[in-house]
């Protein structure tokens, strides 16, 4: 299976809304995580088996499902400023954010359990959700 008919077929086999949960578990940390939660190792095990394919190592993961799972566009790598929460101004809510343009990752959230930070980070972003991010904002 190529990249693009294992993320069509995973999808399907998981359902859309756990697709994208999957999908934004992966993107969601900054700098991304050098592992798959359980429950994201686990999905993959069930598919892999379902499809009688070779385990999907953590190395292909970026490679395979590097697509905003909401608009299909191919993830790009950019320097972010770290800002605090207190900075981040919306005029919609995070839910609605979340909905409409979960990868625009304008700015990194400060992580409140480190106390000293860069000033920049790197994120990954959908082209699709930075344009509609500075839409609504």
């Amino acid at each position: 299976m190529t990249n693009e008919e294992i993320r069509s077929e995973f999808e399907k086999f998981v359902g859309n809304e756990k697709y994208k949960h999957f999908i934004l578990t992966i993107y969601e940390a900054f700098p991304l995580r050098k592992r798959l939660f359980f429950w994201q190792e686990q999905l993959l095990k069930d598919f892999t088996n379902e499809f009688d394919l070779e385990i999907i190592e953590f190395s292909k993961i970026h490679e395979i499902f590097n697509y905003c799972p909401v608009h299909n566009y191919q993830l790009k790598r950019d320097n972010v400023p770290i800002v605090d929460g207190n900075e981040i101004n919306s005029k919609i809510s995070y839910e609605r954010e979340k909905e409409l343009f979960p990868l625009a990752n304008i700015i990194a959230p400060r992580d409140l359990e480190r106390f000293s930070y860069p000033k920049t980070v790197d994120v990954v972003y959908c082209k699709k959700c930075r344009e509609l991010n500075k839409k609504y904002n």
